[in-house]
This record gives structure tokens, sequence and C-alpha cells, in this order.
């Protein structure tokens, strides 16, 4: 079994077992499963040529489509939305109320599970970006990271939701960059919120909030801002995440 195998084979079972699947949770098992694969740089190229740069988006994005990049996927045509969260299914079955329960109870028991590979999907993806930016990780632990370039000392923080994001657990030091990432969600409505009663003040606490876009495997600011051009030109659109921001302020979510 090659190490691509070693992706569509885990894929092709995931959706073989499970007909009815939340997307989050396919997202984030794809995550995990080309992570679990330890690609050579050679295998890593070739699943570049197919997929593009960001490889798990690719690959996510390629299932979605008519023409997948791997054989014998199931086509996941069609959708419905349980409790909020969206639900892809093949259109040619015929699934019964009890059928979508059982898949909404299934995601929900696997939940502590997920949260744990989006948490490793997050601290991954700020390793890629300071590396990119020039850091070098200097300390890690279980949610905290430490990076030092030239002159310059960044803390980073993964979050799983911004829900659950409390701004007085963080102290920042002077003369190092605080940095915490969080995932986007289905809706801004979370994000409008924090920012409307918590933006401020994190400004004021010297804080950045990023946002990891884990379908795109972009990262952009949220809260706060980067004196440093080597990281914000990690940030996919960082003068569009502004003006959304300016919008909330003045009231408009739209």
């Amino acid at each position: 079994m090659t190490e691509i195998e070693k992706i569509a084979g885990p894929l092709r079972e995931l959706l073989r077992e499970r007909e009815i699947i939340a997307r989050c949770e396919l997202l984030l098992r794809t995550y995990d499963i080309v992570r679990s694969a330890k690609l050579s740089d050679q295998e890593r190229k070739e699943l570049v040529k197919m997929a593009g740069e960001r490889i798990v988006p690719g690959v996510f994005a390629s299932i979605m489509s008519k023409e997948p990049i791997f054989f014998d996927l199931p086509k996941l045509d069609t959708y419905t939305q349980i409790d909020g969260r969206i639900f892809h299914f093949l259109h040619t079955k015929r699934y019964s109320k009890q059928d979508f329960a059982n898949a909404n109870s299934m995601l929900l028991r696997s939940l502590p599970e997920l949260k744990m590979i989006l948490q490793q999907c997050l601290v991954d993806r700020l390793k890629e970006c300071m590396a990119d930016a020039g850091y070098t990780l200097a300390a890690e632990s279980r949610q905290e990271l430490t990076f030092s370039a030239e002159k310059r000392t960044v803390k980073a923080f993964a979050v799983t939701s911004v829900k659950s994001l409390d701004i007085n657990n963080y102290n920042p030091e002077s003369g190092i960059d605080y940095i915490i990432l969080v995932p986007s969600s289905e809706t801004l409505e979370p994000f409008v919120q924090f920012f409307r009663v918590h933006g401020q003040a994190t400004e004021d606490k010297g804080l950045q909030i990023w946002i990891m876009n884990l379908e795109k495997g972009t990262v952009d600011p949220f809260i706060g801002y980067t004196t440093d051009l080597d990281i914000y030109n990690q940030f996919d659109n960082p003068r569009l995440a502004e003006m959304v921001r300016n919008n909330w302020s003045q009231g408009n979510c739209q």
C-alpha cells in the first residue's frame, strides 16, 4: 500500500461506513487521515500536483466535486441541516428520519475525539505559519507554543472555539507578541458576538486573535495587529478581515 493509498483507503472506508456524515467531521477526519499518512517528500509533491499546495483543503474539495482525486469514493451530492450543522449524503439512497437522527447521535459521540483532532490541526497550522514567517519553535506545551526570530518572541495558543475563549486567561508580557488561533465556524454569529463584547478589551490587553479557515487552510487576523511584515504576509486577506470588523463595529453584520 502506498502512502497516497493510505489516504484514499481510510477515506473510502469512512464514507462507506458513515453514509450520512457531518461536513465538519468529514473535514477534520480528512486532516487526520492526511496527517497520519506521513507522506514522503516525493509523495507530497505528487499529491500537491493533484490537490494543490494546501493538500487537505484540496482533497476535501475534491470529495465534494464531481471529479474526486481518488477513485471509487461515494459521491456526497446532497446535504441537509441537523441542529444547525450541515450533513452530506447520497441523493440516490432513501434515508429515514431515524437514519438522520442516528447520524447526528454518532457525531455527538465523536465530538471529544474531533476536538482533539481540531486542536492538532490548529497547532500544525501555527507551526507552518510561523515557520514560513521565519520563526523557529523554541518551546511547546499542550496548548502553548513559543516561537523566536531575530529580536522577536511570539507566544501562540490554539483554542478550538471562539465561544470558549476567555481573554482573562492570558496576560501578555512586555516585548512578547501573544497570538491566539481559533477555527472558523459555519456561521459568523460567534465572531460577531465575541467582537462586540470583547473586541476592545482584547486589543487593550495586546492580544492578537487569528482565524483559521479549515476548508481553505488559510489564516487571517481577527482582532489585534501584527507589526511584523513577515507574519503579515502569511495572511490570506488581512484587509478584508479589517473591513468586516469595521462593519461589525458599526452594527452591521450582513
